[in-house]
């Protein structure tokens, strides 16, 4: 019984090791592309067991609206996590969103197949929401905050439950 469980240890890390990462990111911005954002100039290093992002702008079409220091992408296939690092929204765009973003969390877990979990920290304060995979919904919930009211624009896209500030849109 040991045996069948250390090789099917070493399986499940050979998979991760070998799985083409670098493929599975291009795959996911060739989607996002379908939104029309893009990343740009960005370093793809593939680890053993997860996959780095480094230095990468954003854009929306051909208008660039922010960077991305980092990202790192562990998929461990039964749980999977892209962490994004300090985005800094340029232009126009920094006056949509106080200070940026210092984190945000995206985390998939086959104990939950149908929703991605957000957590997330931000100039704005804390957030946190969920992608729904069934109803194709995202709901993103703000601690309200005093930095929060000097955005009159994103206060427009919000609005107030017992949870908090709450943007929802389906796609």
């Amino acid at each position: 019984m040991k045996k069948i469980l250390s090789f099917a240890a070493l399986l499940f890390l050979a998979i991760i090791i070998l799985l083409p990462k670098a493929n599975i990111y291009y795959s996911a911005e060739e989607a996002l592309s379908s939104t029309h954002l893009y990343l740009n100039g960005e370093r793809v290093n593939d680890r053993l067991l997860y996959l780095d992002v480094r230095d990468a702008s954003l854009l929306l079409d051909s208008m660039p609206i922010g960077t991305i220091e980092h990202i790192r992408i562990i998929p461990l296939i039964f749980f999977n996590r892209a962490t994004i690092t300090s985005l800094n929204f340029s232009g126009e765009f920094s006056s949509l969103f106080p200070g940026g973003i210092d984190y945000l969390t995206f985390t998939y877990s086959l104990l939950h197949p149908l929703s991605i979990v957000i957590e997330g920290e931000g100039g704005f304060g804390p957030v946190h929401g969920e992608i729904d995979l069934k109803s194709q919904r995202l709901e993103i919930i703000f601690e309200p905050s005093q930095i929060m009211r000097s955005y009159p624009l994103l206060l427009a896209k919000l609005h107030k439950s017992d949870k908090g500030l709450v943007y929802e849109t389906s796609f």
